[in-house]
């Protein structure tokens, strides 16, 4: 039974023992730049149906597709290595009247993206244009990791000093960045901030 009590006495005291401590939380800030890894494209191409307000002629979905490749091979891209969106295609394909396909494209070139993204043509409709960034390694993570961190350290010790006190160590470091990394579409050159939560011991 003592035993049991002094057990209990030694918890309780370890609780109040660490509620007394002391601390001070800062985020710590590092710049990172992001790199664009891939540039997609979401097109969809329409059987043309002639109407009389536009004039147009006729065109069967399979006659629109070649027009297509044959613009895409006039400026050296291959239709071929155009991917077919299913999904896409069954999510809008309720709303759709005439015949028609959705497509997507990859590429690294921003040159080659620009230059599709010029071809014009009826039955083509661009849905969709937008770039992927590229990953963070865990080399890169860890240098604006430690970066965050010194930042962090100079922040708290000059507000200890402002709160007359003595910055001591580090007990806890919140770190929810991943290798994932995010474009800014309005403002692709923009300087990110990878930040780190830094709790430290005051006296």
């Amino acid at each position: 039974m003592k035993k049991i009590v002094f057990i209990i006495l030694l918890t309780v005291t370890s609780v109040i023992s660490q509620e007394n401590t002391k601390t001070i939380t800062i985020i710590g800030e590092a710049n990172k730049q992001i790199e664009v890894n891939t540039y997609s494209l979401t097109i969809s191409l329409k059987q043309i149906v002639a109407d009389g307000y536009q004039q147009l002629e006729p065109k069967s979905l399979s006659q629109v597709k070649q027009l297509y490749s044959d613009k895409l091979k006039s400026i050296g891209v291959d239709f071929s290595k155009f991917q077919k969106n299913v999904l896409y295609q069954l999510y809008s394909s309720y709303s759709q009247v005439s015949e028609i396909s959705h497509y997507n494209y990859v590429t690294t070139s921003e040159e080659e993206m620009v230059e599709i993204i010029k071809q014009k043509m009826n039955g083509l409709t661009i849905i969709q244009v937008e770039a992927k960034a590229k990953e963070k390694n865990n080399t890169e993570l860890a240098a604006l990791t430690h970066t965050a961190i010194e930042d962090a350290k100079v922040k708290a010790k000059k507000t200890a000093d402002l709160l007359n006190k003595k910055l001591g160590h580090i007990i806890k470091i919140e770190n929810p960045n991943s290798r994932t990394q995010y474009i800014n579409m309005y403002k692709p050159d923009e300087i990110q901030k990878h930040l780190v939560t830094v709790t430290f011991t005051i006296e």
